[in-house]
């Protein structure tokens, strides 16, 4: 019994021997697996090229948060290792300077190699270690692809010898035309001067001779005719100085528009016929009563024009010069009147003809970028796509306004919020996607806007009543936005005498580069504000404007009538409301 005892207890202390430490070696081994498997913090090495910086700071890409996840000290060749403390999965930006950042997903566990360039930090030239950044690049790659297309057209266009010849002629014959319009009406009031002339000659001098008791009146309306027909006659000498002289409508015509260029010659021959017909029946009569008028203002300046032998004298001159050349002035009053009539008209159409055929050329590189740019976007959308649930998307979703592209942002939006439902970002997006726009659906009256332009004056949305308004939001960052630039002047610039205005609001934070970019398009327009604010600007608050470009047509009475027109389907929307 006592053998029996003694074999139990060695075997419980051998026993405790055995088991006690074991649990606790198995807790260190569970602590070590977990410390292995908790997220680290990623890394970042990093190569700037073209370096002027001395350091780095990551931040937080948005909201007002001034909180920093690490920096690091940039050597003399452009190196830098940064050690951050971020925990979430979000975009950051490598702060290099004010307002010198470089846009970045980070995520736990991740070790990224970057080559940046200081002279242009939208590019990401290489990059590895982060699925999210190997994606960015691709988007950044497609979307540089769009730009150069852009760039590659406007130079085209630019460049085009038939838009260069055509917006020339444009220019010149809008000021050649504008001028003979001018001195044809002022000859016609000339001639019509003449007739009355002739009617008081008539009246007071019936043998050629005035009477002593009508000298007075008719010393009175011939001096007072004779002004006044001298006077509409000035134009013809501007006409003779400067229009007829400057412009050269005939050498280096382009090959092309052979029937435009017949229209031209036509009513370049009118021209001509006019300024014959002004020197020939009108110059003389016109010279021979400033000499009069010289010879009465001389002889009234002296006093002796009261003589009634000088007032006598003079009126006799005055119906000399009627009675002898009134003839010649008659023998082409006729064809003259009807070659100004025909000739204001002809240009008028000749200088519409310009226009079109600038919009048609504008319209066959338009036509093109559209094609290759559809080609590309659609490209850009699939990438996004495949990439939905990735946050780095949200990088680049804006390229697509969402009032043209619902669907995808849809499709984004949901994709992001089942994966982060408590990211600041998507949630907003959410809510985009959740809640109507009540507002600022078509058929509302347009909410006010009041914000400062570039000179710091108050410009007001409800001051353009009575016009056709597009209210245009955008940016001088935001790359489609400045790809519709062009369309939107174009656009402009055919409507706005017939009561088409553009209001922009731009989503800008440095005026500067909102003032380059008006100056830069020909946004000539007056009508820009900004508060500077950003996405949190308060007019695209107000107009639940989420992704730019984004438009709003209202008609007169401020009613928005359309949204997101772009393109031809803004030049459908003006051709209906004014005509072509």
């Amino acid at each position: 019994m006592k053998n029996f005892k003694l074999f139990t207890l060695i075997f419980l202390v051998a026993t405790l021997v055995l088991t006690d430490p074991m649990p606790c070696v198995a807790s260190n081994f569970t602590d070590l697996a977990a410390l292995a498997a908790a997220p680290k913090s990623p890394v970042i090495k990093g190569k700037v090229l073209n370096n002027t910086f001395t350091k780095v700071t990551l931040k937080l890409a948005y909201g007002n948060n001034s909180a920093t996840f690490g920096e690091a000290v940039i050597d003399k060749d452009g190196n830098f290792v940064l050690k951050s403390t971020v925990k979430d999965n979000d975009i950051y930006v490598l702060s290099f300077a004010e307002k010198q950042n470089f846009l970045m997903v980070l995520a736990p566990n991740e070790e990224i190699e970057v080559v940046i360039d200081a002279e242009n930090l939208r590019e990401i030239p290489s990059i590895s270690g982060s699925k999210s950044m190997s994606f960015a690049k691709e988007m950044t790659t497609k979307l540089a692809e769009s730009q150069k297309l852009l760039d590659s057209v406007n130079h085209a266009l630019q460049t085009d010898k038939n838009q260069i010849y055509f917006h020339g002629f444009s220019q010149n014959f809008s000021r050649f035309y504008q001028t003979n319009t001018d001195v044809g009406k002022k000859m016609v009031e000339t001639a019509q001067q003449i007739d009355s002339l002739k009617t008081y000659t008539d009246k007071y001098c019936p043998n050629g001779k005035v009477a002593a008791k009508t000298m007075n009146d008719f010393s009175y309306y011939a001096n007072r005719i004779l002004h006044s027909l001298t006077e509409s006659y000035a134009a013809a000498e501007v006409f003779g100085q400067t229009s007829y002289t400057l412009y050269d409508f005939k050498s280096q015509r382009v090959a092309s528009n052979a029937d435009f260029f017949k229209d031209v010659d036509k009513y370049l021959n009118k021209v001509d016929v006019m300024k014959n017909d002004i020197n020939n029946s009108y110059k003389p009569f016109v010279e021979k009563a400033s000499q009069l008028l010289a010879s009465r203002d001389s002889m009234v300046f002296s006093g002796l024009f009261d003589k009634k032998s000088n007032k006598a004298n003079w009126c006799n001159q005055v119906a000399a010069l009627v009675n002898n050349n009134y003839h010649q002035t008659q023998k082409n009053k006729a064809s003259f009147e009807q070659n100004v009539n025909t000739a204001i008209q002809e240009g008028r159409n000749i200088y519409t003809q310009s226009q079109n055929i600038i919009s048609g050329i504008v319209q066959q590189y338009q036509t093109l970028y559209n094609q290759e740019s559809e080609k590309n976007s659609q490209e850009i959308q699939n990438l996004m796509k495949r990439n939905k649930d990735d946050i780095a998307v949200l990088m680049f979703l804006d390229n697509f306004p969402r009032e043209k592209n619902a669907a995808l942002h849809n499709e984004i939006v949901m994709a992001l919020y089942a994966k982060y439902p408590n990211h600041q970002l998507v949630k907003e997006r959410y809510a985009v996607e959740t809640s109507p726009a009540t507002a600022t659906s078509v058929g509302a009256i347009a909410p006010d806007l009041a914000f400062p332009d570039p000179d710091g004056n108050i410009r007001k949305l409800s001051d353009l009543r009575g016009k056709v308004v597009l209210l245009d939001f955008w940016a001088s960052w935001c790359r489609p936005c400045r790809g519709e630039n062009p369309h939107v002047v174009a656009m402009y610039q055919k409507y706005h005498d017939k009561g088409f205005e553009v209001f922009s609001v731009s989503l800008d934070r440095d005026k500067e580069s909102w003032k380059r970019a008006i100056a830069a398009d020909g946004l000539v327009w007056p009508n820009h504000v900004s508060d500077l604010k950003y996405w949190s600007s308060e007019a695209a608050r107000t107009y639940g404007v989420s992704s730019i470009p984004s438009t709003f047509l209202l008609d007169q009475n401020g009613r928005i009538i359309a949204k997101n027109l772009r393109g031809e389907a803004l030049t459908k929307a003006l051709q209906q409301i004014f005509g072509n």
